[in-house]
C-alpha cells in the first residue's frame, strides 16, 4: 500500500483498549499519537485480561463515557502475552480479545474493531517475528470477520520499533473506506495476500530422515500416515518414536508397530503428555545418544466446532493446549540440539480462517509464526497449514467430506499430502498453505458477507453457479408457481417451508427435513457464509427470484423465510399488472351474461361498475396529486403563465 499523497484524517472520538500496566507501552504510545495527530480523539480503556468477560466489557464499550457512540474501536489486548492465571495455554491478550468481541457482538453495532499487534507476522524476509505468541489473534481475528462480518474493522502488525511514519501509517489503515483488512506496517504498509506458491529455479536437496524421528500424536490418522512415509524412504535403521496420551494403548498401535517393523524401522510408541515440560523433557533424554533425534513432527491436536460467541476459556485451552503449548515446549526443549527438520501440522483455518473454529485457528497461526519465529534465528522450521486429509482424521467421514465439498474445499488425497510434505521438505519451505480449492465456490462463500482481498491475487474466481441447467431451473421455477397458484395461503407457506427444508437439508448432509426444524436458526443448524451461498443459489434457481446470499442471516429461521419468499412470490405476484390482465382474461373467457337471469344480471353489473369506479377515482386521484406536485414545485413566473392561459391576460 503506497503512502497517502496527503495525511490522512480521522474523525470522531475511538476507543483505545489496552493491557493493564501497559500503558505506556511504545505500541500504545504509536496508537494514542496516530489518532490524536490525525484529527481523532481517543478514550483510554485499560483492561485486566484476567478479569475481562463479555457482560463487564459490553457496557464499556457499546459506548463512551459522555454516552457517545465511539467512531472506532482500537484494541492493544494482544500485547499481553503473560499466561492466565487459571488456564496456562491461553495469552492473556487472547483471552480479553475473544471477551471483547464476544461483548461487541451483543450489543447494537457501533464502530469497527481494529486489533494491533507487534512483531506477530512474517511480512518481509528479514522480518525477526519476536512474538509469535500474538499471531493468536491475527488467527481467531479471521474467524470473527467470517463470524461477525459487521462489528469488524481488521488487523495490523506493527514493527519492532515504531517512529512518526509508523502512526501516520497506523491512521491511513484506520480512515473509514479503506479496503484492506489484514496489514502490516514495516518501512511500508503492507497488505496480505495468499498467492500461489512459485516453483523453484534451482534442483532440490532431497531431504531424508536419519537417527530418530519424534511424531507427536504418532497413533493418530495424521501421524501413522506419516510413520508409513518415513519407514518408506528414511535411511536405514531409522528409529520412529511415536507419542500420543494412550501410547501403546491406542486403537490400532499394535498393528501399526507391527507394519512399521516390516518394512524395517525400529518403532517407540510411548505415552506422553506433550503439555508437560516435565514429562516431555524425560522423554527426549531416553532417546539414545547413538540414534539422536533429528527431526521433530507435529501433528496433535484436537478439532473445534464452536463459534466465537460461544467460545469459554476451557473451550480455548482445551484446543490450544495440544496444539500451540506443545510446539511451544517442543520448540524451547529442542531449540539447542542439532535437527535437520521441525515440522508442524498447522491448518487452512490459520490461513483464511473458519467458522466455528476460532481457538483452532489461533493455536495454528501461533504454529506458522513459530516456523517463521525459528527461521528468522536460523533454526529449521515448516509450518504447513492443510486442508483435510480425505481419509484421516474427521475428512474421514463421508458427511464431512460433503460439508468441504460444498464450501468448495477437496479433501486431499493422501499420496498427494504425503508428496506435499516431502516437496516441502526439500525445497526448505517455512510456512505453505496445501489445499485443492474449487476457485468456482470457495472465494464466493468467503466473501458472502463482507468483502476481502486475501484472494484476489489468485485465479479470478467467477460467482458459483446452480447444478441446474437454466432450462432445469426454468421448470423447477414454473412449476414451483403453478403450485402456489392453485394453494391456499396456509398451504402456500407450507411448500415454502417444505422447499426450504429440503434444500437445507441437503446442504447440510442430513437425509431428511427432520434435522430442519421450522423455527430454528440457520446459525444453530450449522449455516455460514460459504453454505449461505450456496442455499441462495438453490432457492434462487426454485424460485426465479435474485435472493442475496446473506438470506439466511436476513431470514434466521425457516419459518420466517417462507414468510418472506410468500410475500415474494404471491403477494407481490397478485398485485402484478399482468396476474391482474390474466385474472380478467380468465373471468372473460367464462363469464356468460346470457347464462344468468335479469335479477342476478343487474346485481353483477352493479358490481362491475363499482369496481370501474374505483379504479377511475384512484386514476383521478393520482392526477390531481401530480397536479398539486407541479403547483407545489412551480416558481412565480410558472403561475402567472398558468393564470393567462387559462383566463388570458388582464
Amino acid at each position: 500500500m503506497p503512502d497517502p499523497a496527503t495525511a490522512p484524517t480521522l474523525s470522531g472520538t475511538w476507543l483505545l483498549l489496552v493491557p493493564s500496566g501497559l500503558e505506556e507501552h511504545p505500541a500504545v504510545r504509536a496508537a494514542v499519537r496516530a489518532l490524536d495527530a490525525h484529527g481523532a480523539a481517543h478514550e483510554l480503556l485499560s483492561v485486566d485480561g484476567a478479569d475481562a468477560r463479555r457482560d463487564g466489557l459490553a457496557p464499556l464499550v457499546s459506548h463512551l463515557p459522555d454516552g457517545s457512540t465511539p467512531e472506532g474501536i482500537l484494541s492493544l489486548l494482544a500485547l499481553d502475552q503473560t499466561p492466565h492465571p487459571d488456564h496456562s495455554a491461553v495469552p492473556l491478550g487472547l483471552a480479553a480479545t475473544a471477551a471483547l468481541v464476544q461483548a461487541l457482538s451483543q450489543t447494537a453495532p457501533v464502530a469497527p474493531l481494529w486489533c494491533v499487534t507487534q512483531g506477530a507476522v512474517a511480512a518481509v524476509a528479514t522480518d525477526p517475528l519476536p512474538h509469535p505468541h500474538q499471531a493468536q489473534i491475527w488467527g481467531m481475528g479471521r474467524v470473527a470477520a467470517l463470524e461477525h462480518p459487521h462489528l469488524w474493522g481488521g488487523l495490523i502488525d506493527l514493527p519492532t520499533v515504531v517512529d512518526a511514519r509508523t502512526t501516520a501509517r497506523i491512521a491511513s489503515v484506520l480512515v473509514p473506506g479503506q479496503p484492506e483488512d489484514q496489514v502490516a506496517i514495516r518501512s511500508t504498509t503492507l497488505a496480505r495476500r495468499l498467492e500461489r506458491a512459485a516453483c523453484p529455479d534451482s534442483a532440490p536437496t532431497a531431504w531424508r530422515p536419519t537417527g530418530t524421528t519424534l511424531i507427536t500424536g504418532g497413533t493418530g490418522a495424521l501421524g501413522a500416515h506419516v510413520a508409513r512415509w518415513l519407514a518408506h524412504h528414511g535411511a536405514p535403521h531409522l528409529h520412529l518414536h511415536l507419542i500420543s496420551r494412550s501410547g501403546p494403548d491406542a486403537p490400532g498401535a499394535t498393528q501399526l508397530t507391527q507394519e512399521l517393523t516390516t518394512l524395517g524401522t525400529t518403532v517407540t510408541i510411548t505415552a506422553c503428555d506433550v503439555t508437560d515440560r516435565t514429562a516431555l523433557q524425560h522423554l527426549l533424554d531416553t532417546i539414545p545418544a547413538e540414534h539422536p533425534l533429528t527431526t521433530v513432527i507435529h501433528t496433535a491436536g484436537i478439532a473445534e466446532n464452536t463459534p466465537l460467541a460461544e467460545l469459554d476459556l476451557p473451550g480455548i485451552e482445551a484446543v490450544l493446549r495440544p496444539k500451540a503449548l506443545a510446539a511451544a515446549l517442543l520448540h524451547e526443549l529442542t531449540e539447542g540440539l542439532d535437527l535437520s527438520a521441525f515440522v508442524l501440522f498447522s491448518s487452512g483455518a490459520a490461513a483464511w480462517g473458519g467458522s466455528r473454529q476460532p481457538s483452532y485457528a489461533a493455536a495454528n497461526a501461533y504454529l506458522d509464526a513459530l516456523a517463521e519465529h525459528r527461521r528468522a534465528r536460523g533454526l529449521p522450521a515448516t509450518s504447513l497449514a492443510w486442508a483435510p486429509w480425505s481419509d484421516a482424521g474427521m475428512a474421514a467421514d463421508e458427511a464431512v467430506v460433503e460439508y468441504y465439498r460444498r464450501r468448495g474445499m477437496r479433501p486431499l488425497d493422501t499420496d498427494l499430502a504425503i508428496a506435499s510434505l516431502q516437496h516441502s521438505l526439500d525445497h526448505g519451505d517455512t510456512t505453505v498453505t496445501i489445499a485443492d480449492i474449487d476457485w468456482e465456490r470457495f472465494p464466493a462463500g468467503f466473501t458472502a458477507q463482507r468483502p476481502s482481498p486475501l484472494l484476489s491475487d489468485l485465479a479470478a474466481a467467477a460467482s458459483p453457479g446452480v447444478d441446474a441447467t437454466p432450462d432445469d431451473a426454468a421448470a423447477v421455477n414454473g412449476s414451483l408457481q403453478r403450485q402456489l397458484a392453485t394453494s391456499t395461503p396456509t398451504q402456500q407457506h407450507q411448500l415454502l417451508l417444505h422447499h426450504i427444508q429440503t434444500h437445507a437439508a441437503a446442504i447440510l448432509g442430513h437425509p431428511t427435513i427432520d434435522a430442519v426444524p421450522p423455527t430454528q436458526p440457520f446459525q444453530e443448524l450449522g449455516f455460514d457464509s460459504l453454505t449461505a451461498v450456496e442455499f441462495g443459489h438453490r432457492l434462487s434457481a426454485a424460485t426465479g427470484l435474485d435472493l442475496p446470499p446473506t438470506l439466511v442471516f436476513d431470514h434466521p429461521t425457516p419459518k420466517e423465510l417462507a414468510d418472506f419468499l410468500r410475500e415474494r412470490l404471491v403477494e407481490g405476484e397478485l398485485t402484478s399488472e399482468g396476474h391482474l390482465l390474466s385474472e380478467l382474461d380468465r373471468w372473460d373467457a367464462v363469464s356468460a351474461p346470457s347464462a344468468v337471469d335479469e335479477a342476478a344480471r343487474r346485481r353483477i353489473t352493479g358490481r362491475l361498475r363499482l369496481l370501474l369506479a374505483k379504479w377511475n377515482d384512484t386514476e383521478r386521484k393520482t392526477e390531481r396529486s401530480a397536479a398539486h406536485s407541479e403547483l407545489e414545485t412551480a416558481t412565480a413566473e410558472d403561475i402567472f403563465d398558468l393564470i393567462s392561459d387559462e383566463f388570458g391576460k388582464s
